[in-house]
């Protein structure tokens, strides 16, 4: 025998704002030249980029998205245009490394010239410009994740520090 439960939402708050979360993978090259491990060299990363954006939870009846803050394709079709078709198999090359930069323009049609080292830091903080001038109005990014490896992260939040 199968029991049906109901929810009775009629007695909860209405849901004003919430946070939604979309992942995204891609694989990349780049070089820290001034560092001082294996990672001054050329090498590559498969990595991952967690968008979470944040606004009000849709209440339009019969619209297609009530309930949702937005719908999850439209965050993907963001991050892909926008972060993935612009770094996917690409490099991200800092514009002060001259020597690899000069080899890699040689080289490769997809490159990401940064303007600070190419690190997971600024990498995060780059998709998160980039994402956040996509948004529809209403919705705000609250915070890019942006995964060098499956142990190693950075996260940003549009906050400068002075």
């Amino acid at each position: 025998m199968c029991t049906l439960l109901l929810a009775d939402l009629s007695q909860t708050p209405s849901l004003t704002t919430m946070q939604i979360s979309r992942k995204i993978e891609i694989d990349y090259g780049h070089t820290l030249p001034n560092h001082f491990s294996f990672c001054n060299q050329l090498h590559g990363h498969r990595g991952v980029v967690v968008a979470t954006v944040e606004g009000p939870v849709i209440e339009r009846s019969g619209d297609s998205e009530e309930g949702m803050v937005m719908d999850f394709r439209f965050l993907k079709e963001i991050m892909v245009e926008h972060i993935h078709n612009r770094l996917d198999h690409g490099f991200a090359v800092w514009r002060e490394d001259h020597e690899d930069l000069e080899f890699i323009l040689k080289r490769n049609t997809r490159v990401l010239v940064t303007d600070d080292p190419p690190t997971a830091e600024y990498l995060a903080k780059w998709a998160f410009n980039e994402i956040r001038t996509h948004l529809p109005e209403g919705i705000s990014l609250h915070n890019v994740r942006w995964y060098e490896t499956p142990n190693n992260w950075a996260d940003y939040d549009g906050q400068i520090i002075k």
